[in-house]
């Protein structure tokens, strides 16, 4: 998941830090990143985008920079991701470049939403401006805490291989998430939840977890709030969580929910397409 990255540039401060990050993930197996820009009127000699391609050259990294002039942006990633073999797009959730504006919500949700790859995106605090790539050397790593939110549908299964993978790359801790909707469900119905925790344990049990602690973990009430809260709590580094699927327990399509933890998350989201 990790080996190839497409990581789009707009030349603003938040990509640059996403550019640091991608330098920082050769641990987790990164091996090679492409940065993608699809400004107008600018080049590979343009000094801000010179000076990211820089900062990946002195991680020691393959690296590459790919120009292109192109009027849709999220079109434009798509196609250069699957142009390049990439085998996750790696992005800042917004910023305004200085050309013009690229990574508006908008083109972030239409990536998520049109992307057949693993999408990460992360959002960075405006006082991290000033200094870039020291806010990100300074920031815990990505995957200290990850927290995987399971809709226990048939996409869990497909959700799997990439938790394996997480934990491969070196989590130090993941925590599988499920939330029991309380617009469908009492919080006395014992059984409902007797069948989450089996179906939770089941998924934690398949996991060769190596020295990675893994936990289960299960909350009732609506999926947003309570993902964004289990995050908090767990002091998460990293949400993962699929694009699409159904509730094991009749829940709500799960692609709303994942737009909402998005918008919603002050950290690194993880999105899976189903």
């Amino acid at each position: 998941m990790f080996e190839k990255l497409l990581v789009p540039v707009d030349l603003s401060p938040q990509s640059q830090m996403m550019a640091t990050a991608a330098a920082r993930m050769a641990s987790y197996g990164v091996r090679e990143v492409v940065l993608y820009s699809a400004l107008e009127h600018h080049s590979k000699r343009d000094p801000l985008l010179k000076a990211i391609d820089d900062r990946l050259g002195e991680s020691g990294l393959k690296h590459r920079v790919v120009t292109e002039v192109r009027k849709d942006p999220a079109s434009a990633i798509l196609k250069a991701a699957e142009a390049q073999g990439s085998t996750m797009i790696a992005m800042a959730a917004s910023g305004k470049g200085r050309v013009r504006e690229f990574f508006v919500g908008s083109t972030s949700l239409a990536v998520i939403r049109r992307s057949k790859l693993p999408v990460l995106l992360d959002k960075f605090p405006m006082e991290a401006d000033s200094d870039p790539v020291g806010f990100v050397e300074h920031s815990p790593g990505l995957l200290d805490s990850v927290l995987v939110t399971l809709d226990l549908s048939k996409a869990t299964r497909h959700m799997m291989p990439y938790v394996q993978q997480l934990i491969d790359a070196g989590a130090r801790r993941v925590t599988l998430l499920h939330v029991v909707q309380s617009s469908r469900y009492s919080i006395t119905d014992e059984r409902r939840f007797q069948e989450v925790n089996r179906k939770l344990e089941e998924h934690r049990s398949k996991l060769e977890a190596g020295d990675c602690q893994v936990d289960t973990y299960v909350r009732f009430g609506t999926s947003t709030y309570n993902i964004l809260e289990s995050a908090r709590e767990a002091e998460a580094t990293l949400i993962m969580l699929g694009t699409t699927g159904k509730s094991y327990l009749r829940g709500a399509t799960l692609g709303s929910t994942s737009e909402e933890v998005v918008k919603g998350s002050s950290g690194p989201v993880l999105l899976i397409p189903a």
